[in-house]
């Protein structure tokens, strides 16, 4: 595996594409992943927790304050309440320095992670599929989406399964009280499951070399018949 090169002083090292372990790129790049997501959660687990405990401990002192009659007439009770905020604000401020300095490490990892990606790993707007050859082996592992959380929306990591598929994948077209169910219509949401559906099997299609992967569709009422249309007339479905 590549050697991320030495880090000048105060400074984090400059991360390098596959420097995890593993037998080929492609698992060094797949462990990579999976290490960076660990990162991420581990990250963002402990600023989430450190805000909680901030807001607990702001709590439990503005009712030892109030408790106090004294402290309920007067100034007194302002400033406790201005101290306890001021305390909660200090140890959330902290927490989050210290999160973006972790996930301006991980956007920096990501930024050299993405572009080495092959094709079954990149996402579609990657331009390793503009020079796509119909694959001779069978991949490793293939992307289905991207992973992120609300803290910084922008840092997205790949979400990676391995192959073969040892379970079968739950497209959800909305559960009632559902948060995609509350932002669109049934009919919509349904659409959107099928259209995801049929992204993730040319993906598949895309990435197994031909013969080894075929897809069958079971639509009685033929409500799918638009998103399956590019499936239909590429002539990729075995029935």
């Amino acid at each position: 595996p590549p050697t991320p090169a030495p880090a000048q002083p105060g400074q984090a090292p400059q991360p390098v594409a596959g420097d995890a372990t593993g037998w080929s790129m492609d698992e060094r790049l797949y462990n990579q992943i999976w290490g960076m997501f660990e990162d991420l959660s581990r990250a963002v687990a402990a600023y989430r927790s450190a805000v909680d405990f901030a807001e607990s401990r702001m709590g439990q002192e503005l009712d030892r304050a109030l408790a106090d009659p004294r402290n309920r007439i007067g100034g007194a009770g302002d400033r406790a309440r201005e101290e306890a905020r001021a305390k909660r604000d200090e140890l959330t401020a902290r927490a989050r320095e210290a999160l973006d300095r972790d996930l301006g490490q991980l956007a920096a990892e990501a930024s050299v992670v993405e572009p080495a990606l092959p094709a079954a790993y990149a996402g579609w707007d990657n331009p390793v599929w503009h020079a796509h050859r119909i694959p001779m082996e069978l991949p490793m592992a293939l992307r289905l989406g991207d992973l992120h959380l609300p803290e910084r929306a922008d840092l997205r990591i790949p979400l990676l399964v391995r192959l073969p598929l040892e379970r079968g994948m739950w497209v959800d077209s909305g559960r009632t009280g559902s948060e995609a169910a509350a932002l669109m219509d049934g009919d919509r949401l349904r659409r959107q499951a099928m259209e995801t559906a049929v992204l993730h099997a040319a993906r598949l299609l895309s990435v197994y070399p031909p013969g080894e992967f075929s897809v069958h569709v079971i639509d009685p009422a033929g409500a799918a018949a638009g998103p399956l249309a590019p499936l239909v007339d590429a002539g990729v479905l075995a029935g």
